[in-house]
Formats: structure tokens, sequence, C-alpha cells
């Protein structure tokens, strides 16, 4: 029986070097509960605090002001006072940049130009343009005032200038600013996309461009034309990797794949055989299509001699 203790107790006995740690470590803790209950007593919020944070915006919600609805009236953009412009639904910020937009100079000359308010988004823009009347010399729509009493008289009807339509695959970027919706960021952003394309075959490509809304598109696609003799051909049979690559409707994934078929076919590529073969899919043949040019050895009635534009 002492073995067995004496053993216990070597096991999970304290010595006295131990002990006095564990007493004092004890009393260490004691004293910091004591000092914790006295110095960190909770109390009552002081006033002037409760005060600084009623000024600061905790108020009960039901005292805050509800924001107004918008208010749609007829107004000319080269003269609308900022709280009007607050009136139609703009927020501070769109209003203070339309407003700096026109003190820099800048004139609305149709209501399109309204898009081209940094900030101003186009479902702003296409909710105010039927309340835009421009009743200033800025407007394109101006008819001519006489001085006194108004006189009727007969002037001759000019004929009507036909507008000059912009070539989507030839212009720059400055030609597309002067499009409604169409700002420098965007510009650049197209002539890019057309360039990584190898150029447009379709005006609604414009809207696979990041940031350009489908709204935008549709305003401006009447004011666009294509010629298809600039369209860049692409040759699978001989075409890079990094061409492949950069192409936005085959991607790295894309080159990797056809690169891979390419070296073990042993025959030219067309589309429709490397659908059969499950190497792209029928999407994607129809949208490459347009760009693929075969390899002149290659005959036949597929997708590269119905749909594509360099061929034609």
């Amino acid at each position: 029986m002492r073995s067995f203790r004496k053993t216990f107790t070597a096991l999970i006995g304290f010595d006295r070097r131990e002990r006095r740690g564990t007493y004092i470590l004890s009393v260490l803790l004691v004293i910091l509960f004591l000092v914790r209950l006295i110095a960190f007593k909770p109390g009552k919020v002081p006033d002037d605090y409760a005060i600084e944070a009623s000024i600061a915006g905790s108020e009960p919600a039901e005292s805050k002001e509800e924001v107004p609805l918008p208010v749609l009236f007829s107004f000319d953009p080269n003269n609308a006072t900022y709280s009007d412009l607050l009136r139609l639904g703009l927020t501070e910020r769109q209003a203070h940049t339309l407003v700096n937009y026109r003190s820099s100079g800048a004139h609305f000359r149709r209501p399109e130009d309204i898009l081209k308010v940094y900030g101003v988004d186009s479902a702003t823009a296409f909710r105010l343009m039927p309340y835009i009347v421009m009743e200033d010399s800025f407007s394109d729509n101006r008819e001519d005032r006489v001085q006194g009493p108004l006189v009727a008289r007969e002037e001759p009807v000019a004929a009507a200038v036909p507008e000059v339509l912009t070539d989507l695959n030839r212009c720059s970027a400055g030609e597309l600013v002067r499009l409604p919706g169409i700002g420098s960021v965007l510009s650049e952003r197209i002539i890019r996309y057309r360039g990584l394309l190898g150029g447009f075959v379709d005006t609604r490509q414009l809207g696979e461009v990041y940031g350009l809304d489908s709204t935008v598109v549709s305003l401006i696609s009447p004011r666009l034309t294509l010629t298809f003799d600039s369209v860049r051909p692409l040759v699978l049979d001989s075409a890079t990797f990094r061409d492949l690559a950069r192409h936005p409707y085959v991607g790295y994934e894309g080159a990797r794949i056809i690169t891979r078929y390419r070296s073990i076919a042993g025959s030219p590529l067309t589309l429709g055989v490397m659908v059969s073969q499950g190497v792209i899919t029928h999407q994607q043949a129809e949208r490459l299509a347009p760009y693929v040019k075969p390899s002149p050895e290659v005959m036949g009635d597929d997708y590269e001699f119905i749909s594509s534009k360099v061929l034609k």
C-alpha cells in the first residue's frame, strides 16, 4: 500500500515548488477578478454622449426624412438647375457631373447627348429623353426666330441631307465618340475588341463589348455600316496557338484542343469535321464560321462556305 501511494504521488502529485506556484497563480486570478468587478462596473451612459449619438444620426428610423419620388417634366439640359435635376430623379453625383459637363463648355444638341454624361446610366437617360426639349440655339432642331410679331412666310424646303453612316470596321475611336452613348472609354474598347475579332460581321456583336449596354447598341446600330473586305481571316490549318487563343470565340482552352486535334488529324481542318469529332460544338462553329478560311484544297458544303464573310 505504501509503495502504491508513493507511485501515485510521483505520477500526479505536486512537489513543494509546484504547490507554491499554484498558490501564487490562484491569488493572482482572484485579484484580477476583483479588479474586473470594481473597475469595470457598468454604469449609466452619460447624457452628453447620448446627445452626440443623436446628432450623428442614431435617431429612430421613423424620424428620418423620406426620399422624394422623381417627378418627370419637360426640361432643357443646357439650362436646367441643379434642383431641377434632383427632382427629375438624378442622384446628387449625377446632377453635379451634368452641371460640370455643361460648365466645361459642352452643349446638348440632341436628347441622346445626355448619354455622354459620365455616370448617367442608360436606363436613367432613356427615362429622361422623352422629356428633353431643346429651347436654345444649341439645338439641332432649332427654328429661326423673328424679332417682333411673327410673320407667315414661305421658304424653300431644303433637300434632306442623308446621314453619313459610320463604317464599324474602318472607323477610328474619334469617329465612334460622335455616336450617342459612346464615350472615349467605350470607343477604345470597341476598337480593341475589333482587333481581337479580326473585324465585326454583325452590329449585334457590339453587345459583347464590356460595358456597352444593349439599349445603346440598338440606338446606334442604324447609324453603322459594315464592310467585310477588311475582316481578317483565320486559317485553322496554319493559325498559330497564339492567334487562336487571343480570338474571343476560341480562347486558350479552345486553342489547346484545336492544335492538339490538328497534330493528330493529318488532314485539312474544317469546322464541320471538328463538330462531328466533338472538338468544338455546333454553336462555336456558327460563331467562328464568318472568320474561318479553309485551306485551298478543301471543298464542300461546310460551315465556312455557307457563313464565311472572308470568302465573300
